[in-house]
């Protein structure tokens, strides 16, 4: 087989592996093996001489990027894309807003050992205790809030 036609197959068959990769989750053995074949198609085309080298290995750059530009456009890419958001209306939360919590103060209703749970201003809590232990029914109070983690100290 001629030189020319290995070189055409191997960057033909890495193309068509990283067509069936788009279609596939991850990066997986379809992926890896069509850059290794057009790797290889590229090696071999320097191997006839440097100019086809170059040629070939800008030609293959230059296609995989003009598809992906112009794959991203089309209905197939548009139906595979997760278009929606979460939002509050439609029933997302990433939890109650715990910030009003800083600096009231509550009861471990059960040993922190670091964490556990406290009845904080009416409500009940998971909590963490900033020292390594803190006995049940222990005055508690917030001294710091990160988003959904709760910070309390004994309060004496």
């Amino acid at each position: 087989m001629p030189e020319a036609l290995k070189i055409s197959v191997l960057i033909s068959l890495g193309f068509i592996l990283l067509l069936v990769e788009m279609f596939t989750p991850g990066f997986s053995v379809p992926g890896v093996t069509g850059v290794v074949l057009l790797v290889i198609g590229c090696y071999k085309a320097f191997a006839i001489s440097p100019f086809w080298g170059i040629f070939i290995s800008a030609s293959s750059l230059l296609l995989v990027i003009g598809f992906f530009k112009l794959f991203q456009r089309s209905p197939l890419w548009k139906k595979m894309r997760l278009e929606s958001k979460e939002t509050k209306d439609e029933g997302f939360s990433a939890g109650p807003d715990l910030s009003a919590l800083l600096n009231k103060c509550g009861v471990a209703t059960g040993p922190l050992r670091p964490s556990g749970i406290a009845h904080i201003d009416g409500q009940r809590v998971d909590v963490m205790a900033e020292s390594l232990f803190i006995d049940k029914d222990k005055q508690v109070k917030v001294v710091k809030v990160e988003g959904n983690k709760v910070i309390v100290r004994e309060d004496n």
